[in-house]
């Protein structure tokens, strides 16, 4: 191997190490905790994370900044006061050396150690364009020119230009990631596709970060078996202690491989231990980033009490009543939508039109959120080659909920295309998950599969946190579909970490609901039974400092009672608790669950070799609605098909 084979990208762990001793983002974010007076949300240093850290401990950097840089505060100043220092270490110096000798080499740390340690390195940082002859290309920019740190800056993704030449730089090498988390917005969704035509791809991290979330970020290249993830190398001679080092064991695999020399003092510095870290105070006006933080973390009662307190300082009247009133629009209740009703008595005229055709989209979404699907279908009936794609999506979702599954489809499809043409990543990726849930349920399971692919998953971590977990949440049930229950576990506890970092109890009951059927797919009747306690729970009393829009909703409560009825039927061979259980089910508003609570009251019937009376209920909803999987199931029914009992997986 040569250093011309290496394509090596760089992230901020390379930069933690002594002499360098910059920090993580993590440590930034708890330092602007400490500031802001959020201690709650700091994990403790000894004892378990708490509920609040653990939010965070989710939280992307760039959502973050942009919620900092919104409330004034100077982030760019702050940033490079912190990064601004430090000395280049052994890994900064064998990366400089690798490059200077052929290697492609890229980072997203914004401090200057590599070029430092190489005098005369050509860089050429973001927002220039790349040169295919600069050494070190740095996409996210660079100490003392201009950086991407919000969440506005990586919505767009990578510009075609650099895009290109990453394109360019990782075909035919040997990838090597260095300290690197995979958690950029804007590299996050091209990855799998840009390391297709890598050699192969080797990642150097502490022997107990989470594999899965790489396997995950790099599906075809760990399916193909070319995802490598480096073994610890034992320390250098002279090393004060012997933890791992991920900096070290990259300048050992490159001493190795005979890519560089190694400069002893230089690899034992690496282990040094690093001082205490001295954050200067952020610069701005730093009382309004306290609730802008608040609302990202997903508190949005402390945020609307720490707006109201900011009232009686005139400094800072017009911008806390202008956050208020977004809190209170975006995140509102029931009498938030009940006063915005009055917004439709403007006449949509002049000035007016632009702020009541808002305030009555305002007032649908909070319909929709409150699981008021009905009122959605009523309040969106008119629907024009005008209409934003936001009206057209929310109506898609209660098409879901109370219609045609293929209409739900094909209006969430118009609402993508329309969403495309706004350049809104939030709208798209909205529409793209309202498209593939509808076709999941559906039972279009080929078409689901590339619309999470080819259309959600791309655009979910440029839009929001919440997206990338309603992934989360279909791969995990699509992952029901063929049988692989263990998968879908992975993928639901992954859905609800993020969801949890949103604080959205929604979600998290979403996936909780869901992963009830992968239990019984598993046959593990314990996690059954807690999972269901839990879901029961959070029906009814939801969790302290979650947002719970839909507590108590029936069709939650539906699908609740047809994985008890399926439980009962087939894990402990309770036919009269299945059949009460869907007794209550068939009495459902929604005809998703009427149908499945027809279907299970027929294969009880055939249990008790009855008549199954019920199929042709379930059939004709199930025809009606375009719900394929439950139609094909009523038809093994009616036909006494010798597996027309096994099991109900439908989620």
């Amino acid at each position: 191997m040569r250093p011309h084979d290496l394509f090596v990208f760089a992230g901020a762990g390379v930069s933690v190490s002594m002499p360098a001793g910059l920090p993580m983002f993590d440590w930034l974010r708890d330092e602007v905790f400490h500031q802001l007076g959020l201690d709650s949300y700091v994990a403790p240093r000894n004892g378990p994370a708490t509920p609040a850290s653990k939010i965070a401990a989710a939280l992307a950097p760039e959502p973050f900044m942009l919620s900092l840089t919104r409330a004034d505060v100077d982030v760019h100043a702050w940033l490079h006061a912190v990064l601004g220092r430090g000395r280049s270490n052994a890994a900064h110096k064998v990366i400089a050396e690798l490059a200077t000798q052929g290697a492609k080499v890229w980072t997203v740390n914004f401090d200057t150690l590599i070029e430092n340690a190489g005098p005369g390195l050509r860089c050429v940082a973001w927002p220039d364009d790349p040169d295919p002859d600069a050494l070190l290309l740095k996409p996210h920019g660079s100490l003392g020119g201009q950086l991407v740190v919000t969440a506005e800056q990586v919505l767009a993704g990578l510009a075609p230009e650099w895009l290109a030449q990453l394109r360019r730089d990782v075909a035919g090498r040997v990838v090597i990631f260095l300290g690197y988390g995979g958690r950029d917005l804007d590299f996050h969704p091209v990855w799998d596709d840009v390391l297709a035509n890598a050699v192969r791809v080797l990642w150097f991290d502490y022997a107990n970060v989470d594999r899965d979330s790489r396997r995950l970020l790099l599906r075809r290249v760990h399916a193909r078996g070319d995802l490598e993830f480096a073994d610890p190398y034992p320390p250098p001679k002279g090393a004060d202690h012997d933890k791992q080092n991920p900096s070290w064991d990259f300048v050992a695999w490159c001493v190795e491989n005979d890519l560089v020399d190694l400069d002893t003092h230089a690899a034992a510095q690496l282990f040094a231990d690093r001082p205490d870290n001295h954050y200067p105070p952020l610069p701005g006006k730093t009382r309004l980033a306290t609730p802008a933080v608040q609302g990202i973390l997903g508190d949005y009662a402390a945020a609307q009490r720490s707006y109201l307190a900011l009232l009686a300082d005139p400094r800072y009247t017009r911008n806390a009543l202008t956050g208020l009133a977004n809190s209170l629009l975006n995140h509102g209740s029931g009498a938030v939508s009940l006063a915005l009703w009055t917004a439709r008595l403007l006449p949509p005229v002049g000035r007016l039109a632009p702020i009541t055709t808002r305030l009555e989209r305002t007032r649908i979404t909070i319909l929709a959120n409150r699981g008021r699907h009905r009122a959605v279908l009523q309040a969106t009936r008119r629907i024009g080659p005008q209409t934003v794609s936001s009206v057209l999506l929310l109506r898609s979702a209660a098409l879901r909920f109370t219609g045609s599954l293929d209409e739900a489809a094909s209006l969430a499809e118009k609402a993508y295309q329309r969403a495309l043409r706004e350049q809104h990543p939030v709208r798209v990726a909205h529409a793209a998950f309202q498209k593939a849930f509808a076709l999941l349920w559906a039972g279009r399971l080929d078409k689901a599969r590339q619309c999470v692919d080819e259309e959600l998953a791309p655009h979910a971590l440029i839009a929001a946190n919440r997206w990338v977990a309603w992934t989360d949440f279909l791969n995990g049930s699509l992952a029901v579909y063929n049988n692989r229950p263990d998968d879908a576990l992975t993928m639901y506890a992954l859905c609800e970490t993020r969801f949890r970092a949103e604080a959205l109890l929604d979600g998290v009951m979403s996936a909780t609901v869901a992963s009830l059927a992968a239990h019984r797919q598993a046959g593990d009747d314990d996690a059954f039974t807690r999972t269901l306690e839990h879901a029961e729970q959070m029906l009814k009393s939801g969790e302290r400092g979650q947002r719970y829009y839909t507590r108590r909703h029936r069709f939650t409560q539906g699908a609740i009672l047809a994985e008890r009825a399926e439980f009962a039927r087939i894990h402990q061979q309770d036919l009269d608790s299945a059949e009460g259980h869907y007794t209550t089910l068939i009495q459902s508003p929604y005809p998703l669950n009427t149908a499945l609570g027809h279907l299970g009251l027929a294969i009880v019937q055939l249990h008790r070799s009855h008549p199954p009376d019920h199929v042709g209920t379930s059939l004709r909803i199930a025809r009606t609605i375009g719900a394929r999987y439950l139609e094909q199931r009523a038809r093994l029914v009616a036909e006494n098909h010798p597996t027309a009992t096994g099991e109900l997986f439908f989620c």
